[in-house]
Parts: C-alpha cells; sequence; structure tokens
C-alpha cells in the first residue's frame, strides 16, 4: 500500500468497528467491578483497591514492552494483526472468567485474571491505534479515519448504558455475564472482519531499535505528549469530579445526572466530526487547541452554578462534550505525523513504541487527577458518603472541577499552537519517506 493510495471507505468502517466492541467493557471493569469485587464478593475495599493498583501499575509497565514487541513483528507475518488477534484469543476467556466469578474465589482470582485482561487489552490497544498510522498517510485523512475510531468508542460507552438500562431487572452478576458474553461474540466477529478484510498499511522502512528506550530526541513527539499529558489531567479531573459535583453543587437526581452524562457524550460523537472537517481546512494543532480553548470558555461559566442549575449545566455538557471531539480524533493523529517524523530523523521503525508512551501518559494522567481530587477532597471533608457539605468543601470541589482544568488547558494551548508540523510540512516528509522505498 503506497502512501498516495487511498482507503477505501469500507476498509475505515471495518477498521473503526472493533473500538466500538472494545468499549463496552471499558467503564463495567475500571468503574463497576472494583466495588463487584469488594463489596458483592467480599473481598474488602482495602484488598480489592491493593489488586487494582498493582494491576494498573503492570499496565503501565507492559505498554512499552508490548509496544515495541508489536514494532519487531516482521511486516510479512502481519505487524499490527498478529498481537491484535493474539490479545483477542487471550482477551475473550479473560473477560468471561473476571465477569463470571463463582461465589467463593479469593483475591488471587481477580489478580490472575485481571493480569490476563489488562495485558491482553493492551497488546490490542497499542497495534490497534498504530495500525492507523499505517493505513492513512495523508494529513488531512489521517483525522478522519482516527475521529472514526473514537466516535465508534463512544458510541460503544453509550452503548453499555443502554445495555444496563435494558438488563435493569437482572441481578448485578447476570449484567456482568451477559456484558462479558456480548462483548465476546460481537468482538470475536468484528475484529475477525478487520483482520481479514483491512490492508496492513505501508510496511514498515527502516530498522526497530534493539530494547524499548524512550524518544528523548524526538522534540516534536515529547511535545505533542507534554500536552497531551496536560490536557489529559485537565479532563481527567471534572471526570473523576462529575458525580460529586451533580450530587454536591447541583443536587441532580440520579435521572438528571443520567441524563446529563448521555448528553455530553451525545455531543462529544457530534463534536467529532465537526472538528476533523475543520481538520480539513486548517492545521490540526491549531483546530485542537481550538476546540481546548471551547472547553475553557465553557468551564468558566462552572463557578456561578448552584442548587438546582441542571439545564444550565446541561449547556456546559453540551459544549464541553463537543470540545472532547477534538480531545480524541486530532491529537492521535498529530502524534501520528510525529511517528512519520520520527521514521525520517531517525530512520527507526517505533510506531508501536511511541503509541505505548501515549499510552502510558493517558493513564498516569488519570491515575494523578483520582489521586490528587480525591485526595484534597477528602482534606477538606468531602467525600462520596457525605450528605452534607460545607462551604469549603463545595468551593475546593468547584476549583478541582473547572478552574485547575482552565489554567492546565491554557497551558496545553500554548505548548501546541506553534507546533511546526502542518500540512505543507507533513507533505514534504511525507514524499522523502516515499523516496527511500
Amino acid at each position: 500500500m503506497s502512501g498516495s493510495s487511498k482507503l477505501k471507505n469500507l476498509h475505515k468502517v471495518l477498521y473503526a468497528l472493533p473500538a466500538g466492541i472494545l468499549a463496552l467493557p471499558t467503564i463495567p471493569v475500571f468503574i463497576l467491578l472494583p466495588s463487584y469485587y469488594a463489596e458483592s464478593m467480599g473481598l474488602g475495599l482495602a484488598v480489592v483497591g491493593s489488586a487494582f493498583l498493582g494491576l494498573r501499575l503492570l499496565d503501565v509497565i507492559s505498554d512499552p514492552i508490548l509496544g515495541w514487541i508489536s514494532d519487531l513483528i516482521p511486516s510479512k507475518y502481519g505487524k499490527r494483526k498478529l498481537p491484535i488477534a493474539i490479545g483477542g484469543l487471550i482477551g475473550a476467556p479473560a473477560l468471561i472468567m473476571i465477569f463470571t466469578p463463582s461465589p467463593d474465589v479469593g483475591v488471587e482470582y481477580l489478580i490472575l485474571w485481571g493480569a490476563i485482561l489488562f495485558l491482553a487489552w493492551t497488546a490490542i490497544q497499542i497495534p490497534y491505534v498504530s495500525w492507523a498510522v499505517e493505513l492513512e498517510h495523508r494529513y488531512g485523512a489521517r483525522a478522519q479515519l482516527n475521529g472514526l475510531r473514537e466516535g465508534a468508542g463512544l458510541l460503544g460507552i453509550m452503548g453499555t448504558g443502554a445495555l444496563g438500562l435494558f438488563l435493569a431487572a437482572y441481578s448485578e452478576a447476570e449484567r456482568f455475564q451477559i456484558l462479558a458474553w456480548v462483548t465476546v461474540v460481537l468482538g470475536s466477529g468484528v475484529i475477525f472482519l478487520a483482520l481479514k478484510f483491512v490492508p496492513n498499511g505501508r510496511f514498515a522502512l527502516d530498522k526497530t531499535s534493539a530494547w524499548p528506550t524512550f524518544p528523548w530526541k524526538n522534540k516534536l513527539f515529547l511535545r505533542v505528549l507534554t500536552a497531551w499529558f496536560i490536557n489529559g489531567l485537565a479532563n481527567g479531573l471534572p471526570a473523576v469530579c462529575l458525580p460529586l459535583f451533580m450530587g454536591h453543587v447541583l443536587n441532580a437526581s440520579e435521572t438528571d445526572q443520567a441524563t446529563l452524562v448521555f448528553v455530553y457524550f451525545l455531543f462529544a460523537v457530534i463534536g467529532i466530526q465537526g472538528w476533523v472537517c475543520l481538520a480539513g481546512h486548517f492545521s490540526k494543532h491549531l483546530v485542537w487547541c481550538l476546540s481546548m480553548a471551547l472547553a475553557t470558555v465553557a468551564f468558566l461559566g462552572v463557578p456561578f452554578l448552584s442548587n438546582g442549575d441542571i439545564i444550565a449545566f446541561g449547556v456546559i455538557c453540551a459544549i464541553t462534550g463537543f470540545a472532547l471531539g477534538g480531545d480524541l480524533a486530532l491529537p492521535p493523529a498529530i502524534q501520528a505525523d510525529c511517528v512519520d517524523w520520527d521514521r525520517y530523523k531517525f530512520r527507526q521503525e517505533r510506531t508501536g513504541s511511541l503509541f505505548a508512551y501515549w499510552s502510558m501518559s493517558t493513564k498516569l494522567a488519570l491515575g494523578l487527577a483520582v489521586g490528587f481530587s480525591f485526595s484534597v477532597l477528602a482534606w477538606f471533608g468531602l467525600d462520596d458518603q457525605t450528605e452534607i457539605v460545607s462551604q469549603n468543601s463545595k468551593t475546593a470541589l468547584i476549583v478541582i472541577y473547572s478552574v485547575i482544568p482552565i489554567v492546565l488547558k491554557i497551558l496545553a494551548i500554548r505548548v501546541m499552537w506553534t507546533f511546526p508540523i502542518g500540512s505543507n510540512q507533513h507533505e514534504a516528509i511525507e514524499r522523502r519517506l516515499e523516496r527511500r522505498v
């Protein structure tokens, strides 16, 4: 597949579909499963919390190793397809086992199947995202492909919510079991179609490093990674504080909260297409900066909200959700351009490794967001069990939810505003890479 060939629309759809299925168990695994094992399975909060912390550390450590292994696989054996297939074969039984524990299981069971599931997830996710770099080489079209994938992921998350409503009459254990089997059955089909019919993409042009070393010399990659990490913190803080904010500041009912979350994700799906369309006319880094600026403006209204301002907050959810579409679609496409620069400048094939560090940055940002926000709020006397909170606690919650993210997003915009790779620069890099074939 040459740099000038165009990816067929069918191939784009088949490539994006697995993202929707992979997203189905995401919220249950990271949000619902810990409390299920701690309370329903009787393992206790401290034990389960320690187990999941260890699993997350394993997950972070495994990222660069599995990304490097993906780069080492010869193209003729399926540089990206082979690890995705292996990850799927390992991850399917692990998902079923961790979602269907017997009543007498111990923490060892959770650690074993959790470790297998997280490793399989990484084995799929990093090559899957890296695959887009090799499938689509054109500057603007990359944003479209990444946007299609991330939009499918959001629809998968929304699908989980819809399935939960449909299965409301079932027990929690039964809902976990059904979701596991739905994910495995649908995932087997769409991943098979993607691996069977979507092309490999452009073969690697350069050598792979002997060991997964961090790309300190690639300043452009470090610049995008820094902005991505800062913006990840800016998104992570309001995400983890959202239930507390809706409950303690807005006093929103469960129905209102579910509606607000739905509005947020709905507008994120809509926003992806809007930002991708803009990226077809302007540089991707400038469009990303515009999406972050829009979220910043929306957050300015948060400190003025109080008890019962559901509609006003719904407007803010719609705007920030729309802005999230830019965060999802554009940065991976910008990162793909950095990968091309890395190939040209350093003559190495390390696409998987670079996206592995990208994945590590995401996980670290979310982990820090949880640790920082919950620690500060607990110090102010507010937690998820608090019914009556002080004004100081509410002020701290508002500052963490909106004020700090505003500062962080402005900093991320500053980092990316003068990013040097635009459409013309990327075309020049592509021409030089093509001459090496």
